[in-house]
């Protein structure tokens, strides 16, 4: 016969302890999660805004070798590719993690947020513009 205290197995009390425990880690971890997603778009765009920035001093570069004077390109984009004059370029869209363009005016989707850059032709700037991105501090990432 089987004696019953010789039987090793969790009680219930123990099961619904770890349960517990699990959901509490799972609250702390998930919001902390969601943090670094965006925070990933936001250092994705930082590398591309980074780039353009390099791609318009190399083409004023360029431009006074060949004796054109310091001339930044009128627009960034060529061929349905945003950014395709300064940079190996992007193709535009909506979601989280891409771009869209309004004229001159650059917006980037964190997914959470919308960041918006101007470019400036005769300046050949391109900086965030705090009137439009909400929050504003997300522009202090990109200055």
């Amino acid at each position: 016969m089987c004696n019953i205290k010789n039987r090793r197995a969790f009680t219930m009390i123990e099961v619904v302890f770890v349960i517990v425990i699990l959901g509490i880690l799972a609250a702390v971890a998930l919001p902390r999660l969601a943090a670094t997603r965006e925070d990933a778009f936001v250092a994705k765009a930082q590398a591309k805004v980074d780039a353009i920035r390099s791609g318009l001093q190399n083409y004023r570069s360029k431009s006074l070798l060949k004796g054109n004077g310091a001339v930044y390109p009128a627009s960034l984009d060529s061929g349905g590719k945003l950014f395709s004059v300064v940079t190996n370029g992007v193709t535009p869209g909506s979601n989280a993690g891409q771009w869209q363009v309004s004229g001159s005016t650059y917006t980037y989707s964190t997914g959470g947020h919308s960041i918006v850059f101007d470019y400036n032709a005769s300046s050949g700037t391109f900086t965030c513009n705090r009137s439009s991105t909400s929050p504003s501090s997300l522009c202090d990432k990109f200055e």
